[in-house]
């Protein structure tokens, strides 16, 4: 769908130029008290403009900007049928756009971005409104990348029966090395899916001697994502570099799809953390692994909760060959530590473990400090599934969480007299449980300290 022509219905005045000081973004919680990662506070000194009329199409075009410096840009609460933001590069402060009441779009309607970079679109412009952009009942993709994102926040949004992709980003650049020739710095942070398609539809590859859509640092956190019988996967990148994604809840998927999924399908290398997946089909997240460069990057799964999978283990770790070229891309190590996974693989098809171990082209993998309860024998907390044997060490398996001292099924909590207590091997990267708390010295086994 083309951007519509600048003469279309918009409004774009500059209403004043004020100092907001002290102003913070609300912070909700995960869990306990585990503490929200947000975007800083609007900057000081923001340029303040309305826009848009609370109805038909509104572009925001970074070319009729004349306001140097930070902005803040704020959208009339209404119902939208198109609204397209474009060329903003942020050359002199970050440009927020936020909302002015509810900002609803429904329909065949879309938001669509191009080009944008330090740009933050946040749905917590307005006191009592927790997620100010409402998609709902559309047909279609409800957000449509073009060009490239670079410093980019999308935050405190709702979706609901999307009919395809939420967020559709099929950047494709060739990678030659140069700063110009990849994504960077991508954020997705507070935002709900309720019965709709993939959350995040990416692009990227590397294959033979092409590196494709290579994307630096993405964060992916506190995403409630529910309800979607057939989404397979929820989030696919193609080709990234130090995703981190973590305090995601993911719950009741997949329940009419029979595919391999992978409801994270994230071929590069990353930090996968404190996230829970329940109720669902598929592993939590198939890592496919690889480095851009010469220097080994790692893989890091820890501090999950996944329990109750219809069909697949908890988690998949496995690179290809042809992802890996020589002098320009090179292999990752996998680490596994300190997830809570039972009742897994419910169908009982095949073997359900912790994790499914596969060939790492070179790379190793530890699985160690890991709790799991009734998984489908032979109860394997990591299986060898290829050529390259994990290290596995310092694992407990039961078969009821009763049995693994685990008061509920909801919060995984230890009892005072858990064998899992006390019982980890010390690491310095699991510093920290589920829900923020301090590990104990020794730490704990599993993902609840």
């Amino acid at each position: 769908m083309p951007f519509p022509k600048k003469t279309m219905r918009y409004l774009l005045y500059v209403i004043a130029i004020v100092c907001i000081a002290g102003c913070g973004v609300k912070t909700l919680k995960h869990a306990d008290d585990q503490k929200a990662i947000d975007q800083p506070p609007p900057p000081s000194a923001a340029k303040i403009q309305e826009v848009g009329e609370g109805f038909g199409d509104l572009v925001i075009d970074g070319n009729l900007l004349t306001t140097p410096g930070n902005s803040l840009i704020k959208i009339k609460g209404g119902v939208y049928n198109n609204i397209n933001i474009s060329n903003i590069t942020g050359e002199h402060g970050v440009v927020t756009i936020t909302n002015n009441g509810l900002v609803r779009m429904t329909g065949d309607g879309q938001m669509r971005l191009k080009n944008l970079s330090n740009v933050v679109i946040t749905g917590n412009g307005t006191d009592g409104i927790s997620k100010g952009f409402l998609f709902e009942d559309m047909k279609y993709r409800s957000i449509e990348v073009d060009g490239v994102l670079n410093n980019f926040t999308l935050q405190y949004m709702s979706f609901k029966n999307i009919g395809d992709n939420v967020f559709t980003y099929h950047y494709n650049q060739d990678y030659d090395g140069s700063e110009g020739s990849y994504s960077k710095n991508l954020k997705f942070l507070h935002n709900d899916c309720d019965n709709t398609g993939q959350f995040i539809s990416g692009a990227g590859s590397v294959d033979g001697a092409n590196i494709k859509g290579y994307i630096k640092n993405i964060e992916i956190a506190h995403l409630d994502f529910k309800n979607s019988p057939d989404v397979g996967t929820i989030v696919w990148l193609g080709n990234v570099e130090g995703y981190d994604i973590h305090n995601n809840t993911i719950n009741n998927i997949n329940t009419k799809n029979n595919n391999h999924n992978g409801i994270f399908l994230l071929n590069g290398n990353g930090k996968f953390h404190n996230n829970k997946i329940s109720n669902h089909q598929g592993n939590a997240i198939r890592a496919f692994g690889f480095t851009v460069g010469n220097e080994p990057k790692n893989v890091l799964i820890y501090n999950n909760i996944v329990f109750n999978s219809r069909k697949y283990s908890a988690f998949e770790v496995q690179s290809f060959a042809t992802n890996i070229i020589p002098k320009r891309t090179t292999h990752i190590n996998a680490l596994i530590f300190n997830n809570t996974c039972g009742n897994l693989n419910l169908s009982n098809d095949w073997q359900g473990n912790v994790a499914d171990v596969y060939n790492l082209i070179g790379g190793t993998c530890k699985v160690f400090n890991n709790l799991a309860f009734n998984l489908p024998g032979p109860h394997v907390i990591a299986g060898q599934e290829s050529v390259l044997k994990p290290v596995a060490y310092n694992n407990l398996y039961f078969k009821t969480s009763k049995e693994a001292g685990i008061v509920d099924e909801q919060e995984f909590k230890l009892t005072p007299d858990s064998p899992a207590r006390k019982g980890g091997v010390a690491d310095s990267l699991a510093v920290k449980d589920f829900y923020n708390h301090p590990r104990g010295v020794p730490p704990s086994i599993g993902a609840v300290e």
